[in-house]
């Protein structure tokens, strides 16, 4: 079944800013978001984009079911890809072809547009998902046999460092 996956506009950050609350409530994590509406805008449409989305579309409602945001990095080993900060399909929705739909999207997105790879954060104590990710063909990435995680500065510590520049 061929779900439709476009790109979200400007008009829909109010409808995108809804469904990122939705997806922090899903994981129990709704304390952790401080942007807004106007963060996001300008992340998507402002002068200097850093950030996109796209929607799932159900086919017979026509009702926003799921989306995903991206940004480019860049991989001094690997060359730019696609990381994927938000992959989120409503908890109605799931199990219909949804997830494949949007990563799909930016699979396709990579090929088109010669990025090397596409990345993502996810638990791999979330069995069903992780074994759906490995069963897209995904890896875990590593250096020389050795798991890598992601490491975060951010608040104080962030201030604090960025003060001794």
């Amino acid at each position: 079944m061929a779900h439709m996956i476009r790109p979200v506009t400007a008009e829909d950050v109010t409808l995108l800013h809804t469904m990122v609350h939705g997806m922090a409530e899903n994981e129990e994590a709704t304390q952790q978001i401080s942007t807004d509406e106007d963060e996001l805008r300008r992340a998507l449409f402002g002068p200097h984009p850093v950030a996109w989305a796209h929607f799932a579309v159900d086919d017979k409602t026509d009702e926003i079911v799921g989306y995903t945001l991206w940004a480019l990095v860049y991989s001094t080993w690997r060359g730019t890809a696609l990381h994927i900060d938000d992959i989120y399909v409503r908890e109605d929705a799931v199990g219909r072809g949804f997830d494949t739909a949007l990563l799909s999207t930016l699979a396709g997105l990579c090929a088109t547009r010669g990025y090397r790879h596409m990345q993502w954060w996810g638990r791999v104590t979330n069995e069903p998902t992780a074994a759906f990710y490995r069963s897209l063909g995904a890896e875990i990435p590593s250096v020389q046999g050795k798991e890598l995680t992601v490491f975060r500065l951010s608040g104080e510590p962030l201030a604090d460092l960025g003060r001794q520049a």
